[in-house]
């Protein structure tokens, strides 16, 4: 080694040389643990090729979790969010919101009869309370509504994840935890759109396949926390179905025979066993086109709370009410109690007729009064945005105002989120803690998740035995 003793200091090559060692010593570790075999995952990448070998071999191949052929702009979506910053709000800033004197929902005598529902989801009775939220783009993603679901269902019961629809197959956004597959194109459909090429039904959402051997796969994505594994499933498809063929867990398959008079939801079909999801096949084609409408994953003998949400991009009150099929399906759900969260795309004119819009509103509860006459329900209003990102939308307030009026007017409950939040002081306020999205018009994670608090908060205040 190359010293001054006189100085008793190490010359600068070898202290250089020193410093590469330790380096080295450094970066080795980290190399080896990236090289060292997982043997969980190998073990997991074992039994997944055992699954596909056997799957393939009765003609059908799960790719639900295969990136590479699977059709998913929620996960594209979910890399955005993932490199944004994630708004954390402070427990006392969610305080101040929850706990606001005006979180309140307006006629809640109404509710009476889903209150007592709700307390025999317990033994003996072990009752399934059926819940259906209606909305737009608010609800679509399941931002806000899967905080009302998972809270509702932890005081009362998980009786199963409700109607969803495979939305990555018709091009569109929906709920994190659903991820579905096809082998081939469908033509999609949506009732918010002036003319949709497919009929619309009980998500507001339709499919359609000429081919006779088109499949449609839809599942949960896996999670430790979340228990939402299904063995009864309510299929919503064309009434020329036929028979389907259900495969699940690999190689367990049914055949489900599908009458005209039970093919929009009237039959419930029980599997052998609980899975995370399930695949679709017709298998006595005709020459009509197969159509496939959502299906509800249900459980069995799971008392509880059922939370169905069905959203739809730019859908408006007159949209739901025009859409014939989306009326001959929606009956088959049960509901108990409807949630309707609409109006906003209706403020976005300036122009907007109260009267009409109004009218609007009257027929939607009235025809969901008369398919089921036992629910209650809770009109919601917009939150305040900004119109075209410049200036307080005024049109929003006018929306909000007529939906507390109709409500009154029907005698059914309503929670006007646009007054609790105080109007334009709810819009600067949601704007300094970064709530919404860049179009000022919808909301990030944290911001649809804190009404969805505030909403959870106000229903149990009532509801809470």
């Amino acid at each position: 080694m190359n010293i001054d003793r006189t100085k008793g200091e190490i010359h600068m090559p070898v202290r250089f040389s020193l410093l590469m060692m330790l380096l080295l010593l450094m970066i080795l570790p980290f190399q080896q643990a990236q090289t060292r075999p997982n043997h969980h995952n190998h073990q997991a990448s074992l039994s997944h090729r055992h699954y596909l070998k056997h799957a393939i071999k009765n003609g059908h191949r799960s790719r639900l979790h295969d990136k590479k052929h699977r059709t998913d702009p929620i996960h594209n979506s979910h890399v955005a969010d993932a490199i944004a910053p994630v708004i954390v709000l402070s427990d006392s800033i969610r305080y101040v919101f929850i706990k606001n004197e005006k979180n309140q929902i307006a006629n809640p005598g109404h509710l009476l009869r889903l209150t007592e529902k709700l307390k025999r989801t317990v033994a003996p009775w072990k009752q399934v309370v059926r819940i259906v939220h209606i909305g737009d783009s608010h609800i679509q993603a399941d931002m806000m509504t899967r905080v009302l679901r998972k809270g509702l269902q932890q005081y009362y019961g998980n009786a199963g994840r409700g109607i969803v629809f495979p939305w990555q197959l018709a091009k569109s956004n929906g709920p994190a935890d659903i991820v579905s597959y096809s082998d081939k194109p469908w033509l999609s459909g949506r009732l918010s759109l002036t003319k949709s090429p497919v009929d619309c039904g009980v998500c507001g959402y339709g499919l359609q396949r000429d081919s006779s051997d088109a499949f449609v796969e839809i599942g949960l994505k896996a999670s430790k926390t979340d228990d939402d594994a299904f063995d009864v499933v309510r299929l919503f498809t064309g009434r020329n179905t036929g028979m389907v063929r259900l495969r699940y867990n690999g190689l367990e398959e049914q055949i489900a025979r599908i009458q005209p008079e039970t093919a929009y939801g009237a039959e419930a079909f029980f599997l052998k066993m609980k899975t995370n999801s399930i695949a679709f096949s017709r298998q006595s084609p005709d020459s009509t086109a197969w159509c496939f409408f959502g299906v509800s994953l249900e459980k069995k003998d799971a008392p509880g709370v059922l939370y169905h949400t069905i959203g739809v991009n730019g859908a408006e009150y007159a949209n739901y009410n025009n859409a014939s099929l989306f009326w001959q399906q929606i009956g088959a759900l049960q509901a108990d109690c409807y949630i309707i969260s609409l109006g906003t795309n209706e403020a976005q004119r300036q122009d907007l007729n109260v009267e009409d819009f109004g009218s609007q509103v009257r027929a939607m509860v009235r025809h969901l009064k008369q398919l089921s006459p036992e629910a209650v329900f809770i009109v919601t209003t917009p939150a305040p945005s900004l119109y075209h990102r410049q200036r307080s939308n005024e049109a929003v307030k006018t929306v909000a105002d007529e939906l507390v009026k109709v409500s009154s007017e029907e005698k059914i409950s309503s929670w006007n989120l646009y007054g609790i939040l105080g109007g334009d002081a709810g819009l600067h306020r949601f704007q300094e803690l970064g709530l919404y999205r860049p179009d000022t018009l919808h909301f990030n994670r944290a911001g649809y998740e804190l009404q969805g608090d505030m909403l959870l908060e106000a229903l149990l205040h009532i509801l809470k035995p």
